[in-house]
This record gives structure tokens, C-alpha cells and sequence, in this order.
């Protein structure tokens, strides 16, 4: 087992509450072989390092950003399982997989080793394992990341209040099995769980070895209207209000002729015209999961 941590996860409050963090998990039995990152993407060449040098299990200690990294590093690796200690801002790849958010009793997961496969999302040569967000989701990403003196939802509530009064309505078009759409997007959420941004539900049937995705797109709606819809997708209700549409689907193209600022399980990225291919890859990843996972 090896075990990736990232200091700067959750504002930089990991690396300022490691030593205490550190000594919480060994308590709990569990005591690894660790490196830090130093810099966005390194998580992604210290977990491919450690699998080619015979790592087994791969320990993501950070947020669902640092996470996604780890994942790619695996997969780029061509092996190993992927484990979690939830340290960030909205731990929801963590949920996903029904794992506890104390790092002692994520420890203990770990050191049980109960494994499953899951599926992952496919975007050109990134692969993601719980959320892509696109249009309005990323640029509330991008100024979520900013924040450092809450975390959670409340990062993401407190993004969201400037954003929504200033984001404006991108053209695209969409084909996927069943789903056709040319036109103004909002917000679209491409998922392989049920939650982002701490707690957000926009894909609230999503499970995460069905060997589907599940989206929600929501189509151009003014300013008055936005807060509701931010509403909505707390409660979880957010593809059932008008303008909104729900969807599952295996591949999905999606076509921009502007650039389209998006994340990836929290990390920044940006769409470039003329867009881009979504898709399942149905039980790529073994992780080591909680009881209800």
C-alpha cells in the first residue's frame, strides 16, 4: 500500500494539519509508505511511479481533485486499486463509495481492504471517476477554489452568489443515445455519482457500476431564475424543473465553437472547439469501497 498526499488539498489545510492527521491514522493501524505532490498533476506521476514499482493499493489523502489524479495514474499505469482518505472541500467521490470522512475510520476501511469495481468516465485522454461539470459548474469551480475560509457546500454557496449574477448562457450541441439538443446551456453535469461540489445532487438516480452515466442539462434560464435552480439541486430536483432535462447514456459528443470552462472531479479544465467525446468505461477501476459502497 502507498499512500499519495496532497498538502495543498482543502485550502492547504492538509499539509497544516498533517503531522496530527498523520498520527490519527497510524493510531488507527494504519501506517504506509507517503509522498507529498508539490504541484497540480503530480499525484497523477507519483501514483503511476508506485504501480509500476509494485504498489498494490494507491492512497489518495486529499479531496476529490487529488483523487482524480490518483485515478489517472492508475489508469495511465495500466493497474492498481484505488484507495481513499477524504481530506477536501466536498468529499464526494468519498460518498460515492459509502466511505466514513473520519480519517480514522476511512483508515480502518483501507486496512480491511474490501474491493469493487467501478466504472469511469472517459473525456479524450482524461478519465474521471464521480463528476464533469460544464458551463456554470465550472466557473463556480474555478471561484470555490479561491475560497479558504469555509469549506463544503458553503465554499461552493458562497462561488455560486457572485457566479450565477455574471455567467452567461454558452451554445452547443449535444448527441447521445436518446438525446438531441442544440442550443443555450447553463449548466450541464455529466455523472458517475449522485453528488459534487460537497453535497450538490444533480444526478440523483447515478450508480456507480451500472455501466451508464447519468446527466442533467440545463438550458438557458435568466439570473431570477438561478438560485432556484441551485436550490433544486441541493434537494436533488434540479432535472425535473422546467428548462432542465435528465438523461442516462453510455457515449455522449458534445460540440462547442467556444471554449468551455468545465472541471473534472473538482480540477479546472477547459473544453476546446470543436468539443469533445464523453463515455463510460464500464468497471475500469478496482477501489477499495466502505459497507455501502
Amino acid at each position: 500500500m502507498h499512500l499519495i498526499v496532497n498538502p495543498a488539498a482543502a485550502g492547504g489545510r492538509v499539509g497544516k494539519q498533517w503531522p496530527r492527521i498523520h498520527e490519527e491514522i497510524k493510531a488507527a493501524g494504519f501506517d504506509a509508505p507517503l509522498e507529498f505532490t508539490r504541484a497540480p498533476g503530480h499525484a497523477t506521476e507519483l501514483a503511476a511511479s508506485a504501480v509500476r514499482r509494485g504498489a498494490d493499493i494507491v492512497v489518495a489523502a486529499g479531496g476529490d481533485g487529488t483523487i482524480c489524479e490518483v485515478v489517472q495514474g492508475l489508469h495511465d499505469a495500466g493497474r492498481g486499486t484505488l484507495g481513499i482518505l477524504p481530506l477536501g472541500t466536498g468529499n464526494d467521490a468519498a460518498r460515492t463509495l459509502g466511505l466514513p470522512l473520519s480519517p480514522a475510520d476511512a483508515a480502518r476501511v483501507l486496512l480491511a481492504a474490501r474491493r469493487r469495481r467501478v466504472d469511469l468516465m472517459q473525456l479524450g485522454d482524461r478519465v474521471v471517476f464521480n463528476a464533469i461539470g460544464i458551463g456554470l459548474l465550472g466557473s463556480i469551480n474555478v471561484n470555490a477554489a479561491a475560497i479558504k475560509v469555509v469549506r463544503g457546500i458553503a465554499a461552493y454557496l458562497a462561488a455560486a452568489a457572485g457566479t450565477l449574477f455574471t455567467y452567461h448562457p454558452i451554445p452547443i450541441e449535444l448527441e447521445g443515445e436518446g438525446l438531441s439538443y442544440v442550443g443555450g446551456m447553463t449548466i450541464l453535469a455529466l455523472h458517475n455519482g449522485v453528488t459534487t461540489g460537497g453535497g450538490f445532487r444533480l444526478t440523483p438516480g447515478a450508480v456507480c457500476d451500472d455501466g451508464e452515466l447519468d446527466g442533467c442539462l440545463v438550458g438557458p434560464i435568466g439570473v431570477p431564475t438561478r438560485l432556484a435552480r441551485l436550490v433544486a439541486a441541493l434537494k436533488g430536483t434540479l432535472g425535473e424543473k422546467r428548462g432542465s432535462q435528465a438523461f442516462r447514456f453510455r457515449r455522449l459528443r458534445l460540440s462547442t465553437a467556444v471554449r468551455l470552462p468545465s472541471h473534472l472531479d473538482g480540477n479546472p479544465y477547459y473544453i476546446e472547439p470543436p468539443g469533445t467525446t464523453i463515455e463510460v468505461l464500464p468497471g475500469a477501476l478496482e477501489v477499495v469501497a466502505g459497507a455501502e459502497g
